[in-house]
C-alpha cells in the first residue's frame, strides 16, 4: 500500500500533462473537463497521502518518505491547486487556441509544475530533493513567459537565470553537508539521506566549520526560491507577468516547497550544531524580508506587484517564526504557511479579475471598483484585513503566535514585527482605499467576473474566517505533529 500511496500523487501529474498535450486539438471546454477531472484525481490521492503519512511515517526505498511535515505542506498545495484549477476555468478561456501558450499547454505545464513540487514534499535524499527543486524552476518558466509579450519573456528569463544561481548555491551547499557526512564516518550511500543525517547529526557536527559554511550556502540558495531578500529580485516581475492562476501558484505552492527544503536542512544543522547558528541566520533573513517587503509595498504601483513584494514580506513573517523556534514560534510559522497560501490565492485571484475587467493593473488608472465591481472589490477589502493580521482571519492567530514567541524570546524582533506589520497596512489601505471610489475615466469593458472566479475567492476568504474562529480537530493534530516533526 505504501509504494503506491507515495507513487501515485507523484507520477499521476506526469500522466496528465501528457494526456493534456495530446489533447490540443480539442474543444476548449473538453481541455478543461479533462484537466478538472485528471485535477479532482490528484487532489483525491494527496489527501489520502496527507491521512495516512498523518498517522505515522511512510518510507518507499530510499528516496520516498512522507511524514505529518510533508503531510502538511501536501495539503496545502492540494487546497491551492483546487481552486487554481477553479479559478482558470474561466480565466484562461480567452486564450487563442493556435499559440504555442495555449489552453492544453497550459494545463500540461501546470500539472507538471505540481509534480516538481509534489517530488520535493516526497524525496527523502537531500540531492534528489535539489533535483526536483530545479524542476519547479523548469516546469514553470514556460508559465512566467506564458503571455510571450517583452516583458513576460524578460521576466520569465529573470527568474530561470537568479533561481539557478540560487539553487546552484543550494548545491555546493548540499555538498558541504555530503562532505560533512563523510567525514564523520556515515557511509557514502547514506550521507544524503534526510533521516539518517537527522539521527546521525552529531558525526556531521565533527567538522563544525565546513557544516556552517553548508548551511549558509543553503539558506542563500534555497532562500532565493523561498523570496526572502536580498535575494528577492526575481519574484515582483515574475508575479506580475506571469496569468493569475501561474501567480498564485507561486505564491502560495511554490515558496512553500523551497521553504519546505530549508527546514529540511535547518533541523539537521540545528541538532548537529545546537539550534543558535541556524536560528540567527534565519531570523536574520526573515526580519530583512519583511523590513524590505513592507516598506517597498509603499512605493508600488502596479497591483500584482504590490501583492508580490506582499509574498516577500509574509515569507520573512514565517522566516521569523522559525528563526524564534520555540514551540509557539513553530507552530505560528507552519500556521502562517496554510493562512498566507489561501490568503494569497485569493488576492491574485481579485487582481486577476480586476486586470481582465479594467485592461490595467496600475493602480493610479483604476477607479470605481466599488461599483463596477462590487464583490471583487469586497474580497480585495477583506483579502487585504487578513494579510494585514487583523481578526477574525487565519493570518491573525498565525502571527500572533509569532508574536507571543517573540516577546518571550526576543521582545525586540516583537517590536519591530509590531512597527512593520504597520507600515503593510499602511500601504494596504492606501493603495486599495483609491481604487474603490471615484469613477474612470471611461467604464471598464472588460468581461466581468466569472461565477468560477467568484466561487474560488468565497472559498478562499471562508476558509480564511474558518481558520481564524476555529481550527478542525483534524487539521489541529496534523498542525501539532508537523510542529513536533521540526522539533524532534
Amino acid at each position: 500500500m505504501t509504494p503506491w500511496l507515495l507513487l501515485t500523487p507523484l507520477v499521476l501529474p506526469g500522466l496528465a500533462a501528457g494526456a493534456l498535450v495530446a489533447a490540443r486539438r480539442r474543444s476548449a471546454a473538453l481541455v478543461a473537463g479533462l484537466a478538472w477531472s485528471l485535477g479532482a484525481a490528484e487532489i483525491g490521492a494527496l489527501f489520502l497521502l496527507v491521512a495516512a503519512a498523518a498517522r505515522h511515517p511512510l518510507v518507499w526505498s530510499a528516496y520516498l518518505r512522507a511524514d505529518a511535515l510533508s503531510a502538511w505542506f501536501l495539503l496545502t498545495t492540494a487546497l491551492v491547486f483546487g481552486l487554481v484549477l477553479m479559478y482558470a476555468a474561466s480565466y484562461m478561456r480567452h486564450v487563442p487556441p493556435e499559440r504555442f501558450a495555449s489552453l492544453p499547454w497550459f494545463y500540461a505545464l501546470l500539472f507538471l509544475f505540481l509534480g516538481t513540487i509534489v517530488g520535493v514534499y516526497l524525496a527523502a535524499n537531500l540531492g534528489l530533493m535539489w533535483i526536483l527543486m530545479e524542476g519547479t524552476t523548469l516546469a514553470s518558466v514556460l508559465l512566467v513567459g506564458f503571455y510571450n509579450t517583452e516583458r513576460a519573456v524578460e521576466a520569465g528569463w529573470k527568474y530561470l537565470i537568479v533561481c539557478t544561481v540560487g539553487l546552484a548555491l543550494g548545491l555546493f551547499g548540499t555538498i558541504a553537508f555530503y562532505l560533512a557526512a563523510v567525514r564523520g564516518g556515515i557511509g557514502s550511500s547514506s550521507a544524503l539521506d534526510w533521516s539518517t543525517l537527522l539521527q546521525q547529526a552529531a558525526r556531521l557536527g565533527q567538522t563544525p566549520r565546513l557544516l556552517e559554511l553548508g548551511w549558509v550556502f543553503v539558506a542563500v540558495g534555497y532562500g532565493t526560491k523561498v523570496g526572502l531578500a536580498p535575494m528577492h529580485s526575481w519574484l515582483p516581475d515574475a508575479h506580475a507577468e506571469a496569468p493569475s492562476p501561474v501567480s498564485a501558484m507561486l505564491s502560495a505552492a511554490l515558496l512553500n516547497c523551497a521553504l519546505y527544503a530549508l527546514i529540511r536542512f535547518h533541523q539537521i544543522t540545528a541538532r548537529a550544531l545546537g539550534s543558535g547558528y541556524s536560528h540567527a541566520i534565519l531570523l536574520t533573513l526573515g526580519l530583512l524580508s519583511v523590513g524590505v517587503g513592507a516598506l517597498l509595498m509603499l512605493v508600488q504601483r502596479d497591483l500584482k506587484r504590490l501583492f508580490a513584494y506582499s509574498s516577500i514580506e509574509h515569507m520573512g513573517i514565517i522566516a521569523t517564526g522559525l528563526g524564534l523556534g520555540g514551540a509557539w514560534g513553530v507552530y505560528g510559522a507552519l500556521f502562517q504557511v496554510l493562512n498566507h497560501a489561501l490568503a494569497k490565492c485569493l488576492m491574485f485571484f481579485a487582481a486577476g479579475s480586476v486586470r481582465e475587467r479594467y485592461r490595467e493593473s496600475r493602480m493610479d488608472k483604476i477607479y470605481g471598483l466599488g461599483t463596477a465591481m462590487p464583490l471583487t472589490a469586497g474580497a480585495l477589502v477583506l483579502g487585504g484585513v487578513a494579510l494585514a493580521g487583523l481578526p477574525p482571519f487565519g493570518l491573525f492567530v498565525s502571527e500572533f503566535a509569532i508574536l507571543r514567541q517573540a516577546f518571550v524570546t526576543h521582545a525586540w524582533v516583537g517590536l519591530l514585527l509590531l512597527a512593520l506589520l504597520s507600515v503593510v497596512f499602511a500601504a494596504l489601505v492606501r493603495h486599495t482605499q483609491p481604487m474603490l471610489g471615484g469613477r474612470p475615466a471611461t467604464p471598464p469593458e472588460g468581461p466581468r467576473a466569472s461565477r468560477g472566479g467568484l466561487l474560488a475567492m468565497a472559498l478562499c476568504l471562508a476558509l480564511l474566517l474558518l481558520f481564524g474562529l476555529h481550527l478542525p480537530a483534524c487539521l489541529e493534530r496534523l498542525l501539532r505533529g508537523a510542529v513536533a516533526v521540526i522539533r524532534s
